[in-house]
């Protein structure tokens, strides 16, 4: 089931990352698919949680980046102002 979860969580955090969806019945989209399938197949309430808490933390993590970088930016657009 891990690499179920991995597949899914890093096909939301690529589309997070703005990349085109994979061509229909290419690897990819068939892993995903694979990878939804199997998780429906057999749910469970941890795995569900791990999924949800994988999904969460991806977004977090780009969230992050995003400040980040506009920290980042902003710093070098305005030297030593430290007010925002």
């Amino acid at each position: 089931m891990k690499t179920h979860i991995e597949t899914i969580v890093n096909f939301v955090a690529c589309q997070m990352d703005g990349e085109q969806v994979p061509p229909h019945n290419s690897a990819a989209l068939v892993r995903l698919n694979e990878a939804v399938a199997a998780i429906h197949k057999n749910p469970s309430d941890p795995m569900l949680a791990i999924l949800a808490l994988s999904i969460l933390g991806a977004v977090l993590h780009r969230v992050g980046a995003g400040l980040r970088a506009e920290q980042t930016l902003h710093a070098f657009i305005r030297p030593g102002d430290h007010h925002a």
